[in-house]
């Protein structure tokens, strides 16, 4: 399937010469863990923030938001320095106020109103495809590990698969339309459609 997906998509920007890139991201939650029990628990309107980085580098760091309604999700991000990026580890979000974005306003409220701290990291190996009519992205996501937060995410810790090592999640996103094209490529496979959270899947061993 991905050598067939090459020849029409383009790779993501992230990609390393062999065609892929590292995915870290520290969850954050409050001390309910709503965002984790709204996810097993189909609540259909949801939200949680994270920060993201790419192979370990800190050219490149987000903190991302990424609300659920019904079967629609959107994501966005606010782009932060490392020292910026530092001063979240530490729990001081006092930055933020002086941002005019609407990803640090609602972070800001919603860290101080809710309580939110770190809980859990994520780290995967992804394999992005980007096809640009319907603005789809098809995604290959090998070896998702987890890790109870300690150090942050541009070290090397000790992490817990949260997946069999044989067991590839794939995720496809579009919006507007899902081209045929992909369609046909995907579906030949006869490959069943489910819900899946990183999140959850890491929470539970990572914990």
């Amino acid at each position: 399937m991905a050598n067939k997906l090459a020849n029409i998509c383009q790779r993501d920007s992230f990609s390393d010469a062999d065609g892929g890139y590292l995915v870290s991201s520290l969850y954050f939650d409050d001390y309910s863990n709503s965002a984790f029990y709204d996810k097993l628990n189909g609540v259909k309107d949801r939200k949680k923030f994270r920060l993201r980085v790419y192979n370990r580098q800190p050219d490149v760091i987000k903190l991302e938001r990424k609300v659920k309604r019904a079967y629609a999700s959107e994501k966005s991000h606010l782009q932060v320095s490392k020292s910026e990026y530092e001063a979240l580890i530490r729990g001081d979000v006092s930055f933020l106020r002086q941002k005019d974005d609407p990803v640090a306003n609602d972070f800001f409220l919603t860290y101080r109103t809710k309580n939110l701290h770190p809980t859990v990291t994520s780290e995967y190996r992804r394999e992005a495809f980007i096809y640009k009519y319907g603005d789809v992205r098809i995604c290959f996501d090998y070896f998702l590990k987890a890790g109870a937060f300690r150090k942050g995410l541009f070290s090397n810790e000790h992490m817990i698969s949260a997946i069999p090592h044989d067991q590839i999640i794939l995720e496809v996103k579009y919006t507007g339309y899902f081209p045929d094209v992909i369609r046909s490529i995907i579906q030949v496979h006869n490959l069943q459609w489910q819900s899946n959270s990183k999140y959850a899947k890491c929470f539970v061993v990572g914990r």
